[in-house]
C-alpha cells in the first residue's frame, strides 16, 4: 500500500490550486471579514468545477485537504460527492428538519445522518445564526432524503476527514506564521518554550490526521474489507486536531485570536461544522466502535498486529 500521493492525485489539486489561491486562504477572508464582501458566485462554480475532476478516493481526499487548508466554504466539499450544480450540506436535527450549511440556494442538499449520507430537495428555509459568519446557515423544515448508498457515504465521510486535516494543517500554518512574527521583549513569540510545545503538538496532530485520512482513502479505493474503520478511524482523528489546532491559532493569537477580525475563528467555526455533519463526538465515537474488526477474525488488525 503506497500512501503518498501519486501523479494522478497531485493532478486533481492542481485543478483547484490556481483558484484556491487566487480568492481563498486566511488573507483573503481577514479582508471579507473587513468588508463584509462575499465570495463571487462564478468563483465557487468555478471552484466547484475543478474539485469534480477528482474521481477516486484518494484524489478526493487530498483534494479536500487543500480545500480545508485554504479555507475553502464547507459546501465545495459537496462537489466530491454530488456531480452537478451547486451543494449545500446539512444535518438533520432533532425534533425534525435539518440545518443546512452553504448557498442559499442549492440545485441539491447532501444530508448527513447516523444511517448513511442522503440528498434531499432543496427549500427556501429560515436564516439563523451560525458558528461560522461566512457559511449561510439554515433551518429547514423537511428531512426527506433519499440514501444514496454505502459507498458513497464512506466517500463523503473520508472526504470530511481530509477536509478536517486541512483544517487542523492550516490552522498550524497561521499559527506558525504568527508565532514567528509577533515580536515580544525584542524577539519572536515563537522562541518562548510554551508557544513552541504548543505549536510541535499542533504539528503531531496535523500529520497524524492527514497521514490516518490518506490511509483510509486508500483503503476505500484498494476495496479494503476493513475501510469503513479507516474511514471511521480518520474522521475520529481528523476531527480532533481540527478542533484542537484551531483552538491553538486562537490562543496563540492572544487577545486579538479572540477577536472576528483575526481568521483563526473561521477554522474553529468550519472544524464545528464538519464535526456536525459527521455526527458529532458521540456518533464518530460510535461509528468507530461499530466498525472495528472483530480481535477473533485472523485477518483483523489486532490479530495482524499479534503475528
Amino acid at each position: 500500500m503506497d500512501l503518498l500521493p501519486g501523479p494522478d492525485d497531485e493532478l486533481a489539486v492542481t485543478h483547484a490550486r490556481p483558484i484556491l489561491d487566487a480568492h481563498f486562504g486566511v488573507d483573503a477572508w481577514a479582508e471579507r471579514l473587513r468588508t463584509g464582501a462575499a465570495v463571487p458566485d462564478p468563483v465557487v462554480a468555478d471552484l466547484a468545477a475543478a474539485v469534480r475532476t477528482a474521481r477516486s478516493a484518494p484524489q478526493a481526499v487530498v483534494v479536500a485537504l487543500e480545500l480545508g487548508r485554504m479555507l475553502a466554504p464547507v459546501d465545495t466539499l459537496g462537489a466530491l460527492v454530488v456531480p452537478e450544480g451547486r451543494v449545500a450540506l446539512a444535518v438533520s436535527r432533532r425534533g425534525g428538519g435539518i440545518l443546512r450549511f452553504g448557498t442559499d440556494a442549492p440545485d441539491a442538499v447532501l444530508v448527513w445522518r447516523a444511517d448513511g449520507v442522503g440528498r434531499a430537495p432543496s427549500e427556501p428555509g429560515e436564516p439563523v445564526d451560525g458558528i461560522d459568519p461566512t457559511t449561510p446557515t439554515r433551518r429547514c423544515r423537511s428531512d426527506d432524503a433519499v440514501p444514496l448508498g454505502p459507498a458513497v457515504t464512506r466517500r463523503a465521510r473520508a472526504a470530511s476527514a481530509g477536509y478536517l486535516a486541512g483544517l487542523a494543517h492550516g490552522a498550524l500554518d497561521l499559527a506558525v506564521g504568527h508565532a514567528r512574527t509577533r515580536i515580544q521583549f525584542d524577539r519572536p513569540i515563537g522562541a518562548n518554550q510554551a508557544v513552541k510545545h504548543r505549536l510541535a503538538d499542533a504539528a503531531t496532530r496535523a500529520e497524524a490526521a492527514r497521514a490516518t485520512a490518506l490511509y483510509a482513502a486508500t483503503a476505500l479505493a484498494e476495496g479494503h474489507a476493513d475501510d469503513e474503520f479507516w474511514v471511521a478511524a480518520a474522521a475520529r482523528v481528523a476531527s480532533d486536531a481540527a478542533d484542537a489546532n484551531a483552538r491553538a491559532a486562537i490562543q496563540v493569537h492572544g487577545g486579538r485570536g479572540y477577536t472576528l477580525d483575526c481568521p483563526a475563528h473561521l477554522f474553529l467555526g468550519r472544524a464545528r461544522i464538519v464535526l456536525a455533519l459527521l455526527g458529532g463526538v458521540p456518533g464518530i465515537r460510535a461509528g468507530l466502535t461499530e466498525a472495528a474488526p472483530d480481535p477473533s477474525d485472523p485477518d483483523s488488525i489486532s490479530a495482524r498486529a499479534r503475528r
